[in-house]
């Protein structure tokens, strides 16, 4: 008897044990302490066919960190669920995941991964296939953003398990000098195996991790930013929001506190919870610091009883060159009365596209592209934007701004009208500005949300003019860039 329960237990030992290597096959490697975390991708917040995926997060904002499915065929990617919680960040949930679709054999994914100010590049990421989806990943690397090698690559080939059992892939750059604080260092997975032809099946990836250790370790952070909602829904949990900061960051701080029930993580800068008491529009700052110095951020927050709709919204990124007359917004909620912006007056003063853009205020991870400048003389011009609010309250609207040099025009004056006619500003908190000089914009916040008039009106209209010694010039202009009117529906 002793023997055969000895024998059974031995074989249970096997079994689970090899059941267990069997799960999660690894190449897991050693990481750095003074690592830090510069692209990631959660893939969360994807959903359907996709061509150019953005991280979640990243460290150079500028950089152009994306992956893409390049070559030919019918092959494509697209989110699924549920993903894999193998090298997942900052506490976060096991959400979607990226597949790519086959035929694979004809397609590459491209990794475009920036090391821009770090060195000692690790790549992880979680992968697994479908049944027929292709049997083998091949990995390769290019410095100049062209050229494909291996060369020093500790893995270049993986076979991939079968989901949901994933598997967690590090690919070791730390001896690749040239990887390096290198601004056109990408990744190529190329796919293989009879089943990379077929017409079903996908290789699957999740939790896509960059590290690296700052070439600077005695610099301040700098660059911080979050891309925060207009507004948030009372006893509704928030979608984290995770910092964008260049640097090593020991510790964040925000003043004053957040909305009830939000919290910023003092060590990761993740800002969570479920907000739990109204609060109109204010502005936060966030602090990221070390030991040398400190990369702050102003965040405009509310907390309202129903969530804020883009109600218009201009990026100008499609503005015909030469002299505009009038400009309709890129998107707008509202169709039977049409939102436009025009430049009224007289004088040889005219609005015109002008480019690069800003890229504060934009929605819908757009770029920063085009924006839409106002021409001197213009102080006997004004800028009208038609913004009809017909099904919506709780009005605010939000512009980038700046001036093209001194000769712009110094001060912006802003005023509303509720019947399209008579201007006035009557409970308008902001009524003056004075622009900085592009580069360098500002986000103007015209908040109507305590105006009870500006509510549900066909008629509501905002005018722009313009003041300082600089608007009678016949040189210099006014720019602006990325008009949003967000309300809550009625």
């Amino acid at each position: 008897m002793k023997k055969t329960i000895s024998l059974f237990a031995f074989l249970c030992l096997l079994v689970f044990s090899c059941t267990t290597d069997r799960e999660i096959k690894s190449n897991s490697i050693a990481i750095d302490p003074t690592s830090v975390l510069i692209h990631y991708w959660n893939f969360n917040a994807i959903a359907g066919t996709q061509a150019l995926i953005n991280p979640d997060l990243t460290l150079i904002p500028l950089g152009g960190a994306s992956i893409s499915y390049s070559g030919s065929g019918a092959g494509y990617m697209d989110a699924f669920t549920p993903g894999y919680d193998i090298n997942l960040q900052n506490t976060e949930v096991a959400g979607s995941g990226l597949r790519a679709r086959n035929p694979s054999d004809t397609r590459n994914l491209i990794m475009s991964l920036p090391t821009t100010g770090f060195k000692t590049i690790i790549v992880q990421f979680a992968t697994a296939a479908t049944s027929s989806g292709a049997q083998t990943q091949n990995y390769s690397y290019t410095i100049d953003g062209t050229n494909y090698s291996t060369d020093g690559l500790n893995t270049t080939t993986f076979n991939t398990t079968i989901d949901p059992i994933a598997s967690l892939v590090s690919l070791d750059f730390s001896s690749i000098i040239g990887v390096n604080n290198n601004p056109n260092f990408k990744i190529k997975i190329s796919f293989t195996g009879s089943n990379a032809s077929g017409t079903t099946g996908n290789n699957r990836f999740d939790n896509f991790t960059v590290k690296g250790i700052p070439l600077s370790l005695t610099a301040p952070p700098n660059n911080l930013s979050y891309n925060v909602p207009p507004s948030f829904t009372i006893n509704t949990p928030i979608i984290d929001l995770n910092p964008s900061v260049s640097g090593n960051v020991t510790t964040y701080s925000v003043s004053p506190s957040l909305p009830a029930g939000l919290s910023l993580n003092p060590t990761t800068g993740i800002i969570s919870g479920t907000p739990t008491a109204l609060s109109p529009t204010s502005n936060y700052t966030i602090t990221a610091s070390n030991n040398y110095g400190t990369s702050t951020t102003t965040l405009s927050i509310s907390v309202s009883t129903s969530p804020l709709y883009l109600l218009h919204y201009w990026n100008f990124n499609n503005l015909a060159t030469g002299t505009l007359t009038i400009v309709n917004a890129d998107s707008t909620l509202i169709t039977t009365n049409t939102a436009n912006i025009t430049y009224t007056g007289i004088g040889a003063g005219y609005m015109d596209q002008y480019t690069p853009g800003s890229t504060l205020n934009t929605q819908n991870s757009d770029v920063s592209g085009l924006g839409l400048r106002f021409r001197n003389p213009s102080d006997t011009r004004n800028v009208i934007i038609t913004a009809p609010t017909t099904g919506y309250k709780n009005v605010v609207m939000k512009f980038a701004t700046a001036r093209s040099s001194l000769s712009g025009a110094s001060i912006q004056n802003y005023s509303y009208s509720l019947n399209g006619v008579n201007f006035i500003t009557t409970g308008l908190a902001t009524t003056t500005f004075n622009p900085n000089i592009d580069p360098t914009y500002d986000v103007v916040t015209l908040d109507f949300s305590s105006i009870i008039g500006v509510n549900n009106n066909p008629n509501f209209v905002v005018k722009i003019n313009f003041g300082g010694t600089e608007a009678t010039g016949i040189s210099g202009n006014n720019r602006i860039d990325n008009v949003t009117f967000q309300a809550n529906h009625i």
